[in-house]
């Protein structure tokens, strides 16, 4: 097959001459779905920043779009002549204004549509979200639409209509870091068959290793600034590319908990009787100190409700709660007493509910200790450099430095700095929400093990997750919520991915897509 990207000897240092790429070597195919992994660190959004134009390879670095050579940084006109295109990772479209004003958002901005006919602007963008095989009415307000749809969008916009020739290849940044598994799944079905109908070769970066094995056709893996692997996914399975990513077998990618011993004696820490609220009907259950309870179900079921009805007095949750012996009122205690009580929240979109992109880590980390750190009205920075400093040492946040920008992270060190925000204030029970979404693989395994040694301290932790497989390696006992109540309980050696499977599918909800169809 024809490459319509190559890379050759690519190469990227930054500070001191400190190799960040060292020799990478990839193609891209015409046709094809090329998936690239690696762990935090190995180089991929630095190869991704290369080809978008935003960092310039080391002299002597071949980079070819097509038969086109690229020199030094590459401009964006030129990728797009070469056709190139980029979807990055955020996809939502801007709420309040009509998904065909979504489309037109570019030409309006640059003054190209002085004399605009909108029936038939309207009716060329219909034409082609249908060409598409994309259900939206073009007249409908963005912010109602589902992710899938949004990013299913954003990629017809880059990929334009089946009648341009010029599109020879697609640059894909975590196109489903938001999406849920069956909206994922929708949207790289579709991805596939773009690929495969209009022979174009597709560059897929993302984490989800389900997601990677079930829809690309060959999967690079980048380590250390190489590639280490370039296989074809027939030759793959889970723990083969585990292995290859991180570089050891996945026996030691989770941490042994067994020699910590059962908290099955130990006192409850966390009771929760009857909550309701949103999709949860009536839930109950326990927490122990040095226990970590999964919780996990379909989508719809309510087990995705639970963290922010713990939480958030806000959603006007029913039901009792008590932490550490304090009682809680779901619906009206407010979020700081809560705190005050030992009760923390991890929320899965930690860029919108848990992080300031914009401020230092040292800042974010700071947020919960206002009040301790607020002395004759000024805040001490002192104090916040010691907090903030000892969280980048202990949570092995990198670049190891409390002043970088937090949005200038990678996800993993980004997740990694809201959990020890969070762990900085002692909680007696951690509400985790998908913990490990949008990370990577090396960075999960970190998250995974910083969780195990809390646990292992005495913290009650509840990890909430669609990740069976997660689920089952880290969790003392996972409930699995069907129709807003609890359906199944699963431990001891009952505690295995396809049991959480099969009870969540026999919870009568209509169930998660099989990414194995996408084949």
């Amino acid at each position: 097959m024809t490459a319509v990207i190559t890379l050759r000897d690519v190469r990227k240092s930054y500070v001191a001459g400190v190799p960040v790429l060292q020799g990478v070597d990839l193609d891209v195919r015409a046709g094809e779905v090329t998936a690239l992994v690696g762990a935090n660190g190995s180089g991929k959004s630095t190869l991704v920043k290369i080809l978008s134009g935003y960092h310039e390879p080391d002299p002597g670095s071949e980079v070819r779009f097509g038969e086109r050579s690229m020199e030094g940084r590459i401009h964006p006109g030129q990728a797009r002549a070469a056709g190139v295109r980029f979807v990055h990772q955020d996809t939502r479209m801007v709420a309040g204004m009509s998904v065909l004003e979504n489309l037109l958002a570019e030409r309006l901005a640059t003054g190209s549509l002085r004399r605009l006919d909108w029936p038939a602007e309207r009716r060329r963008a219909q034409a082609f979200l249908d060409e598409h095989g994309i259900g939206v009415d073009v007249r409908a307000d963005a912010g109602s639409l589902s992710l899938a749809d949004a990013a299913k969008i954003s990629i017809a916009r880059a990929a334009g209509p089946e009648s341009d020739p010029s599109l020879r290849a697609l640059i894909l940044d975590e196109p489903t870091a938001a999406l849920g598994r069956e909206d994922a799944g929708s949207m790289l079905g579709w991805v596939r068959d773009l690929a495969r109908g209009r022979n174009v070769g597709v560059l897929l970066i993302g984490h989800r290793l389900e997601e990677i094995l079930a829809t690309a056709d060959r999967v690079a893996v980048l380590r250390s600034g190489r590639i280490v692997a370039d296989t074809p996914v027939t030759e793959l399975d889970h723990d083969r590319l585990v292995e290859q990513i991180v570089g050891r077998a996945i026996e030691s990618y989770y941490p042994d908990r067994a020699e910590e011993g059962s908290a099955a004696d130990a006192a409850p820490v966390l009771v929760v009787e009857s909550l309701r609220g949103g999709a949860v009907r009536d839930l109950s259950f326990t927490v122990a100190a040095g226990e970590i309870l999964g919780v996990t179900g379909l989508p719809g079921s309510g087990f995705e409700d639970v963290p922010y009805l713990l939480m958030d007095p806000r959603l006007g949750a029913r039901g009792a709660l008590t932490v550490a012996g304090r009682p809680i009122s779901p619906g009206a205690t407010p979020v700081r007493a809560r705190v005050q009580a030992g009760l923390a929240l991890v929320p899965a979109d930690r860029k919108r509910r848990a992080l300031a992109t914009t401020v230092s880590v040292r800042a974010n980390v700071a947020i919960p200790h206002l009040r301790r750190f607020r002395s004759w009205g000024r805040l001490s920075a002192r104090a916040e450099q010691r907090l903030a400093s000892g969280v980048v040492r202990d949570y092995a946040v990198s670049p190891a430095n409390p002043d970088v920008t937090a949005g200038n992270l990678s996800g993993g060190n980004q997740q990694k700095v809201v959990i020890g925000k969070w762990m900085s204030t002692r909680p007696r029970v951690l509400v985790v929400h998908e913990p490990t979404q949008a990370v990577d693989i090396g960075a999960k395994a970190e998250i995974f093990r910083l969780l195990a040694y809390a646990a292992a301290d005495g913290m009650a932790a509840v990890v909430v997750s669609v990740e069976y497989e997660d689920l089952a390696h880290l969790c003392d006992r996972v409930l699995v919520v069907g129709d807003g109540r609890v359906v199944a309980e699963l431990a001891g050696d009952e505690l295995d991915p396809e049991s959480l499977a099969t009870a969540a599918y026999r919870s009568g909800a209509s169930g998660l897509p099989e990414l194995a169809h996408l084949r």
